[in-house]
């Protein structure tokens, strides 16, 4: 064949390249295709990279199907190719003479020039230049599996271009490092998948500029927006500061997105200074040391030892932390003491409001974030204000004068553009501007205040509730006492989120930045600067306390929360008659109170009480608690048993909604439950002496949600009989040995959870009677198989099957779960899956770590139909 004119030309298309003997199933989301054929050693390699993908949740698609001669590539596998962002041959000397690699090389390579995928080469114990000039096998090998010139020239294209890429090299001087060139490879993975980015907001502008200066202050080779390389010869430590509202938190995220990928271990701390104030600094360090020993490290009590643990973490492997909001200098010596012991390649980020966190750090690096430059600002602010980049003509000047006056703060730009969505009133925006119109150090301040007085009263008391008291709860749980205020919560938590206000989790809890935080406290500290007892919210232990002590409560205060530290034992006495005065208080927190006196009707309008810690001793007769308005009791770490006089007051309750007793491990039976009970959540979790469900356990016919966790004596769910509006259990670690039901007595149930149940070895048909299940996981019970019912569940979208080390099979039945999305098969003993998961076409991830208990034989292997077993391996 002469190709010596053809040589070095791109060649054509070859969309046309088809083989229709191949199975490859393009209805999953793959992410990586890996490709790679090889003898022993290079199998052993590709096996291992492919697991390590796998363990970390990236969805990888591996061929290891041979074509014949003269045989074409299946149309569905370029489709697959062309479907993932990232494409790893491991290029061998064998892997020219695969008669299937070359096709899938040329496939890669045309994703890369026409969809801007990304193909990160393993040359494995050969030399790029090799590849890159077609020496050795690499010459010859085109030639042997093509008779036409056009399939030549494009392999022979293919090979050029891959041997010009960066990627990852092993050969003989580095044959003992396997391991650390897959754990660098699945790093960049990860980082170029954002598989582990910290969430930054969509609408960035402006930060590159920022973001280049901060990589040369790190000594990081920093080029086309991409981290290359950290300086391994020295240990970088940069503070950024700003005043509130500047973006010191985005930009440090965004820089920490680009270098995680980079070392060997990173952890985020965020929001330190408010985790330092709720739980104390030793807690900040346990996360510290579980995020970067990956949760396999112990928790310490002390903060010397844990101090201890950090350092020792910090002088074995390379790592990258960011903490933000850290308040001073004692807080950063805490969390990375003296940093002489780091490892070289290390860097410490942090953010704070002065640079004088830094002033005990030699050789420490700062970068002080300004306020946006103007047109920047205005894009920012026109993103949120109109969903464009440039304001209307309408409103351009307005939009010019409104973003100056914000002092051109991102929050600030963020919340006031998201107040004037949709709005189309001039006067409504003029407002606006006079609102912000203010002196400069007040800007962010007016900003906010604007936004607040556009609220209407409702979204005003839930804002300075959630600000004052309420961060990091659980929306669920005071949904119920502003329902009752008639706050109209459904409504208006939407309407705050819409203001960039509050936020919600992805675990239901609410979230809101540490500004508007301060900024609603400030609002209830202006109600009376003075005097607390004049304020609507006391949040403050000391001000709480000095207000009760004195007896000095009023009518104006709403909600007193007095929360002792883990480093108190003994309870505080009260008079009754010091709670004189609190007609209106609505939530009341006493952790670790005893009550001695006559209530009569001053607490008569309390819809929470948080007692945690409440007295063993208990006279409800004297005390006269009304309770006719109680709708949420927190019991929890309390004295309590079966036999506490306290129960009684269950009777008088009867709006009571929410009751949690986490951690009474005095209990050993639940109280007695009146008929009247209107009770929606009880939770139990961590009552470790439970044994004994009381009969009147029935008469909970509203209950929505029950926590039994930990409550390692109950064996039997049957005991907890017919719960028809039963909506959430958790039975973890309990000692059931089956899961069964009465007919249909849970027929709402969408989310169950028995993990940890060690004595749980069987799931009954009964379990089809879940018609409304969504979310089922059974993680590290003791069961062989699962019933050929649970086909039955077809609104199942998780089943977690994690460590159910016995679990050999799974039944046909698998099939029908149409709606299934996530399936975890992690760490258990199943050999093969059926045939029916072929019907499995909602499914988006399985995870099979570590399974496969036994091999197969080669012949049997080669023959596995994998088309649609997204990824499965073994």
């Amino acid at each position: 064949m002469d190709i010596s004119g053809q040589l070095g030309k791109k060649p054509m298309d070859s969309s046309h390249v088809t083989n229709p003997s191949s199975s490859v199933s393009t209805q999953q989301d793959y992410e990586v295709f890996l490709s790679s054929r090889g003898q022993e050693m290079h199998r052993v390699f590709a096996d291992f990279l492919y697991t390590s993908l796998t363990d970390v949740g990236i969805h990888v698609f591996r061929n290891e199907e041979e074509l014949e001669t003269g045989e074409e590539i299946d149309p569905q596998l370029i489709q697959t190719i062309e479907q993932c962002k990232i494409s790893i041959p491991v290029i061998s000397m064998d892997y020219a003479l695969s008669k299937s690699c070359l096709p899938e090389l040329d496939q890669m390579v045309e994703s890369m020039d026409k969809k801007n995928s990304i193909i990160i080469p393993v040359f494995y114990y050969v030399e790029p230049s090799d590849v890159r000039d077609h020496r050795g096998l690499f010459a010859n090998a085109p030639v042997e599996h093509v008779g036409d010139l056009h399939s030549f020239n494009r392999w022979w294209y293919a090979l050029r271009r891959i041997g010009k890429l960066e990627g990852h090299l092993l050969h003989e001087k580095n044959e003992g490092s396997h391991g650390k060139v897959v754990k660098r490879i699945v790093h960049e993975v990860q980082q170029k998948l954002k598989k582990r980015d910290l969430i930054v907001p969509e609408q960035l502008v402006g930060l590159h500029p920022h973001v280049q200066e901060i990589m040369a202050k790190l000594k990081v080779d920093y080029r086309n927006g991409q981290a290359i390389e950290i300086e391994a010869t020295c240990v970088k430590v940069l503070g950024i500061y700003g005043i509130p509202g500047v973006g010191k938190t985005v930009l440090a995220k965004h820089v920490y997105n680009q270098l995680y990928h980079l070392v060997d271990a990173c952890c985020f701390l965020g929001e330190i200074q408010a985790e330092i104030n709720s739980h104390g600094i030793v807690s900040v360090q346990n996360k510290l040391i579980s995020e970067l020993s990956e949760g396999n490290a112990k928790k310490f009590d002390r903060s010397e030892e844990a101090l201890s643990h950090i350092r020792k973490i910090f002088c074995t492997m390379k790592i990258l932390v960011l903490l933000d909001d850290v308040y001073n200098n004692e807080q950063l010596g805490a969390l990375v003491g003296g940093l002489n012991g780091l490892c070289l390649g290390s860097r410490v980020i942090l953010t704070s409001q002065t640079q004088d966190v830094l002033r005990n750090i030699n050789g420490a690096e700062s970068f002080f974030l300004e306020p946006m430059k103007q047109d920047q600002a205005l894009k920012l602010f026109c993103r949120h204000a109109f969903g464009t980049d440039s304001p209307c003509e309408e409103f351009e000047y307005l939009s010019t004068d409104i973003v100056a006056a914000t002092g051109r703060l991102p929050l600030a730009l963020e919340v006031t553009g998201s107040s004037l969505f949709l709005v189309k009133s001039k006067k409504a925006w003029r407002e606006t501007l006079t609102a912000l119109d203010v002196s400069p150090q007040k800007r962010v301040q007016a900003a906010l205040e604007k936004s607040y007085a556009d609220l209407d009263m409702n979204a005003r008391q839930i804002f300075l509730d959630i600000a004052c008291l309420f961060t990091g709860m659980d929306k669920r749980i005071p949904y119920y006492m502003w329902d009752d205020c008639n706050y109209s919560p459904s409504r208006t938590i939407p309407a705050l989120q819409a203001r960039s206000l509050v936020k919600i989790g992805e675990d239901k809890k609410l979230l809101m930045h540490d500004i508007l935080k301060k900024f609603g406290r400030e609002i209830v500290k202006n109600e009376n600067r003075y005097e607390p007892s004049e304020r609507s919210r006391l949040w403050n232990h000391e001000e709480a306390l000095s207000v009760l002590t004195r007896g000095k409560g009023t009518e104006k205060v709403k909600a007193l929360r007095l929360e002792i530290g883990d480093g108190f034992r003994q309870n505080i006495l009260f008079q009754c008659d010091q709670f004189d005065g609190l007609q209106n208080l609505r939530f009341l927190k006493l952790d670790q109170a005893d009550i001695r006196g006559n209530f009569g009707v001053c607490l008569s309008n309390v819809r929470w009480l948080d007692w945690r810690g409440c007295p063993k001793i208990f006279d409800d007769q004297s005390l006269n608690l009304n309770v006719q308005n109680l709708l949420i009791l927190d019991l929890s770490w309390s004295q309590v048993d079966q036999g506490w006089r306290g129960w009684d007051l269950l009777v008088e309750a009867r709006n009571l909604k929410v009751l949690k007793l986490t951690c009474c491990v005095q209990l050993t039976s639940t109280p007695t439950f009146p008929a009247s009970m209107e009770l929606e959540r009880l939770n139990l979790e961590g009552c470790s002496n439970l044994a004994v469900i009381d009969p009147s356990f029935g008469n909970l016919t509203k209950l929505v949600s029950l926590n039994m966790k930990g409550c390692s004596l109950l064996g039997d769910l049957l005991i907890l009989g017919p719960m028809r509006s039963l909506k959430e259990l958790v039975i973890d670690g309990t000692s059931i040995s089956q899961i069964n039901f009465q007919g249909d007595s849970m027929r709402k149930l969408k989310f169950l959870s028995a993990r940890n149940c060690k004595n749980l070895t069987k799931i009954s048909n009964s379990i089809s009677y879940l018609k409304s299940l969504t979310y089922l996981s059974l993680d590290g019970s003791k069961i062989k198989t699962l019933v050929e019912s649970i086909g039955s569940l077809e609104k199942l979208k998780t089943l977690s099957l994690k460590n159910c080390q016995r679990l050999t099979d799974l039944p046909d039945g698998i099939g029908r779960l149409s709606s299934l999305q996530l399936l975890d098969l992690s760490d258990t003993a199943i050999q093969k899956l059926p045939t029916s998961v072929e019907d499995l076409k909602a499914t988006k991830v399985l995870w099979v770590r570590r399974t496969f208990t036994h091999e197969e034989e080669e012949e049997e292997e080669e023959q596995r139909d994998f088309s649609s077993y997204r990824g499965w391996r073994g």
